[in-house]
């Protein structure tokens, strides 16, 4: 088990590249209330902005309260840290110490940004929508133990690159899909390609777990669409069909809880 002081490397990359509470309504993001600890499904939005360009971060993970250690999941990866507690200062978080507001609220500030972690879910698990796919040698694949990450860029208020990027796992390895453009991604068919050039949307997918199966532990997929179906609060939804690299067609869909 790792300790805290590597978590930024595990909860970072996104960002380089730039219980309680009742029933909620669909359109309602989730949030707790009142825990009795700090276990649970936590969200950390992280926002910097330097010379012009700014960048918002969307990062999820699990944390086990054990007293003075925190035992941590993050989305990307699904490694697994301990984080060191403090009285009300966890250490190891990605943009600094963090500060416990309360049992559902923590906020950091470093060199990078400032950020917020809010609690989604008593329960320690992944369950931020589903994404199923198949087609060819890549068989049949579909998962609802899924976390969700995101980040938005933007220089002088224009978009320049929105992504969401999904982890599932395969065979207990961590697969990962995303779904990047330059621009915003909002409801509406792209087509995809490997470059996102002319508008269009890449959809990339990172696992060990595929090499068994196609022969290669990345996939760029192309000569496709990709139509976001709903982007409301809660949810971005949509559906897919682009070839691999061999030519075969693969086709899924997925819905995301944006983090």
């Amino acid at each position: 088990m790792m300790r805290y002081k590597t978590v930024a490397a595990m909860l970072l990359p996104s960002i380089l590249l730039i219980g309680c509470g009742g029933e909620q309504t669909p359109e309602t993001r989730r949030a707790t209330s009142n825990s009795a600890d700090l276990t649970g499904l936590w969200r950390l939005n992280f926002e910097t902005s330097q010379s012009g360009l700014n960048a918002d971060a969307g990062i999820t993970y699990t944390l086990v309260d054990n007293g003075n250690e925190l035992n941590m999941v993050a989305c990307a990866g699904r490694q697994t840290a301990t984080l060191a507690r403090d009285g009300n200062t966890v250490s190891g978080m990605p943009v600094g110490e963090g500060t416990i507001t309360s049992n559902d609220r923590m906020t950091a500030s470093g060199g990078l940004g400032d950020s917020e972690a809010t609690k989604m879910t008593t329960n320690p698990a992944f369950d931020m929508g589903s994404l199923a796919m198949s087609g060819g040698d890549l068989g049949s694949i579909s998962s609802a133990n899924l976390c969700v990450q995101s980040d938005y860029a933007n220089i002088l208020g224009q978009a320049t690159q929105e992504r969401y990027s999904a982890t599932i796992l395969l065979n207990g390895q961590p697969l990962t899909f995303e779904i990047s453009r330059m621009g915003s991604i909002g409801k509406g068919t792209y087509d995809v390609n490997r470059d996102m050039s002319e508008g269009g949307i890449q959809v990339f997918l990172k696992s060990e777990a595929l090499k068994p199966r196609v022969n290669r532990s990345e996939l760029n997929l192309r000569n496709g669409s990709l139509t976001i179906t709903e982007d409301s609060l809660v949810w971005v939804k949509g559906n897919f069909s682009a070839d691999m690299p061999n030519g075969q067609t693969v086709a899924g869909n997925f819905e995301f809880e944006k983090p």
